[in-house]
């Protein structure tokens, strides 16, 4: 062919046998898909189309390149079409979004939001144009073929149709051929399709070992910021099952150990949302779940790059002098502080304003037209309804190995707004607690729980600073606040019963170190709230001073009060026991054990006929 190929394939499609159906279609399809940036699960729809229907292959792909220059042309005006789609056909997205294969699509992605619209228009305006000029000019041809019989002898010899095809192109053998009966099916093209469907599924379960493992390992390693590790990995698409073992993630402040080892991970995702981009699961079961477990090797960590925010007391309506820092109560606060830490990535992120809103920002450059993206995800990709983790080693003498349960964990919470709720119940300690994160109310969920049976000696001992040391007690209460990665504020309401504890260093409130242990000896059940403030991982307590000082100051009347009664009854003991022996009245001997200076009063009273006295004058 002498002519260039976009050319020779346009003059195939006038003088060809393609319907002009098929023509408009192969047309609609072709701009539709390039307009469109990127890949998708409408993409993917759209090509399976492709293959099943007749279509023109040549146009098809004509059209996909007119329909890319006008993504890179039109840019801008995909991205305000986006923004006037999700505020206007939001019931449109989220049809598409619940549609199999087509609900991998993220349509956040403001430039496929308007080409989703804007390419089947373009589409259908260029179709109809080509259809109608394909129409006539064959209409023409046939008029000239039937009116003209040397038009007619010249079209139909060999050699004729030979230079035509080398100099012009493909062509139909005779003028009525170009109005055919069209076939819209594609037998191939449905043969292809199951073909590759089936070759999906294939090499999902044999390349599972290999390349989705690998795959699998970088997303975990990028989350982790830190060196991911699988043994073994096995999935069955069609089931929705999945199993993995050997699971380690390296602790990214200490790569010489994991921050998480799981022995074993079970879980049956649901078939109908994976086709919609999602992982839904309805129960996940772990076991041999280890925390800060030594490596074999060093894992790699990954470039850090965020900064820890100074904490400011004025940020707080708090009374400075109250605020202590952490530290000062806690023997090993860096261990401490290392595992809040931890806990802070899996805290939510602060978020401002309503997440559905489109960005009010326009993009800087002009390609971003095509990137941006509204703030956050519509819906959540990841969400676990049930997650049990048995067996599990928690490093803290408190809990130990424990049963851990957790509902509704997602990868956008806000989104589902669905509460939160975890249970850590331990199987070597009487200890029990229960959290809950609301995220009904807003972005910042609230946090609420209760926690029981914390074993007071299992806890990590005090500092000499802190002035005084736990020897045994139960503690439970209730909490409630926020926390987020840049900040926590918490009240907890703390209740401490068969409390035994001693003074350390300069004892508490003032009172030295033999004071209070003298009030300890008394003070067996204490009730008061604590504020947790600042940031997660460097938190500062703030007690209620007032309440602790009367709790300890009835405390200190009491032992004064025990130690007085002491003292009588060893002077009691010391003058009369020994001289008067078993003599000594019985009622004096359980008066002088009596708790109270009252009863020991009235005992006395009556053995002196006081107590005689007062019986007949009731009498009377």
């Amino acid at each position: 062919m002498l002519l260039p190929r976009f050319v020779s394939k346009l003059l195939a499609v006038l003088r060809g046998s393609v319907a002009p159906p098929l023509i408009f279609v192969s047309v609609l399809l072709g701009v539709w898909l390039g307009v469109m940036p990127g890949w998708s699960g409408l993409h993917t729809a759209l090509a399976v189309i492709v293959l099943v229907l007749n279509v023109h292959i040549g146009l098809f792909i004509l059209a996909l390149g007119f329909g890319k220059a006008v993504s890179l042309a039109a840019a801008p005006v995909l991205y305000h079409t986006g923004l006037w789609v999700h505020a206007h056909l939001a019931g449109l997205l989220s049809g598409l979004a619940a549609t199999p294969v087509i609900g991998i699509t993220d349509f956040n992605r403001l430039a496929v939001a308007g080409g989703l619209v804007l390419g089947p228009i373009i589409g259908a305006v260029c179709g109809i144009v080509l259809a109608l000029f394909v129409f006539s000019f064959r209409r023409t041809m046939l008029k000239i073929h039937d009116k003209s019989e040397k038009f007619r002898a010249y079209y139909s010899k060999l050699w004729v149709r030979v230079l035509d095809r080398i100099l012009i192109g493909k062509r139909t053998k005779d003028v009525h051929g170009m109005f055919a009966k069209a076939k819209y099916i594609r037998k191939a093209g449905v043969v292809l399709a199951i073909l590759l469907v089936a070759g999906f599924l294939a090499a999902a379960h044999f390349l599972q070992g290999t390349v989705i493992k690998t795959y699998t390992v970088g997303a975990l390693t990028s989350v982790n910021k830190a060196e991911a590790d699988i043994d073994t990995l096995g999935i069955s698409v069609l089931g929705g099952n999945v199993a993995v073992s050997g699971v380690q993630l390296t602790d990214p402040k200490n790569p010489q150990q994991n921050q998480l080892a799981i022995g074993k991970m079970e879980a049956k995702a649901s078939v109908y949302d994976l086709l919609l981009g999602k992982v839904v699961v309805d129960k996940m079961e772990l076991s041999e779940v280890r925390f800060n477990q030594a490596r074999k090797t060093p894992g790699t960590v990954l470039p850090q790059t965020t900064k820890e925010k100074t904490f400011d007391p004025n940020q707080y309506k708090i009374d400075v002098k109250d605020v202590a820092a952490l530290e000062k109560y806690v023997k090993d606060a860096k261990q401490l502080k290392e595992q809040l830490a931890k806990l802070r990535n899996w805290l939510p992120k602060k978020q401002a304003g309503d997440a559905n809103q489109p960005a009010a920002k326009a993009p800087e450059k002009y390609l971003e037209y095509l990137t941006a993206k509204l703030p956050t995800p519509a819906t959540a990709r990841v969400w676990a309804k049930q997650l049990l983790a048995d067996k599990t080693e928690i490093p803290s003498q408190l809990f130990g190995n424990s049963r851990v349960d957790v509902n509704n964990l997602s990868d956008a919470p806000q989104a589902n707004k669905l509460p939160i709720m975890m249970q850590i119940k331990s199987y070597v300690t009487p200890a029990l607690l229960k959290v809950i994160a609301d995220y009904s109310k807003g972005s910042t969920p609230e946090i609420s729980g209760t926690f029981q049976g914390f074993d007071l000696s299992k806890l990590q001992e005090l500092s000499q600073e802190a002035g005084l040391a736990f020897q045994s007690g139960l503690a439970s209460g209730t909490f409630q606040g926020t926390m987020t990665q840049e900040k926590v504020d918490l009240t907890i309401n703390l209740s401490l019963k068969d409390l035994q504890a001693k003074g350390t260093g300069k004892g508490v409130l003032g009172l030295g170190v033999e004071q209070t242990t003298q009030v300890m000896q008394v003070l067996k059940e204490l009730s008061t709230s604590i504020r947790v403030v600042g940031s997660p991982t460097d938190p500062r307590l703030v007690f209620d001073t007032k309440g602790l000082t009367k709790e300890f100051q009835q405390a200190l009347v009491a032992a004064g009060k025990e130690r007085l009664l002491q003292e009588v009854d060893k002077q009691v003991q010391k003058q009369l026991g020994g001289k008067l022996g078993d003599k000594l009245p019985t009622q004096l001997k359980d008066a002088i054990k009596k708790p109270d200076a009252k009863g020991l009063m009235d005992s006395v009273g009556g053995l002196l006929g006081g107590k005689k006295k007062q019986e007949k004058q009731e009498q009377k």
